[in-house]
């Protein structure tokens, strides 16, 4: 091996060992506070439930101490809208889930003002009520809950994010 590859190689594991990273190769969704609280309506729903599973993922250590940032989540509102009939039966139907959620810290200052999230999705409804169709509807629902929780735990990372570099700017101004 060559003695200037392994120069190179050694300096970088050493630079990767004490935690060196470079600037701009930060996660680019953002960051998520190291520990949350959340507040729910209802914290034993099934989104609820979801979304605290999404945040530990993501790194986040969910507690029940009142030091910890609280997040707090409305329970998702159905909204469903019939678009217009389509050939062949039936009518496109829209269906939509939104919840809001906030960020305050431990003593009830906002970090991330209430934020509105809605996920839509568009299906054909054959108005047949037969237990297949509300099957059907149901793995729809099912599916938009999912992807709601990834758009508010994305929103989520984004917003906490830039409130972390607003404080950083009006710290050093």
């Amino acid at each position: 091996m060559n003695k200037r590859v392994f120069i190179a190689l050694s300096g970088l594991a050493v630079l990767a060992g004490c935690g060196f990273q470079l600037r701009g190769t930060e996660d680019p969704l953002g960051q998520l506070p190291k520990s949350l609280r959340i507040e729910a309506t209802d914290p034993y729903s099934s989104i609820v439930r979801k979304i605290t599973r999404e945040l530990t993922q993501h790194g986040a250590q969910i507690v029940s101490t009142t030091s910890a940032p609280a997040l707090n989540l409305t329970l998702p509102k159905v909204a469903r809208r019939v678009l217009g009939p389509v050939s062949g039966g039936g009518d496109q139907t829209e269906l939509a889930l939104e919840m809001t959620y906030s960020l305050s810290d431990q003593i009830r200052i906002s970090v991330v003002p209430e934020t509105e999230v809605r996920v839509t999705l568009i299906y054909i409804d054959s108005n047949a009520a037969t237990s297949a169709e509300h099957q059907s509807v149901a793995q729809l629902r099912r599916s938009l809950e999912d992807s709601l929780v990834q758009q508010v735990v994305t929103s989520l990372r984004v917003r906490y994010e830039q409130a972390v570099e607003q404080t950083k700017k009006s710290k050093t101004n």
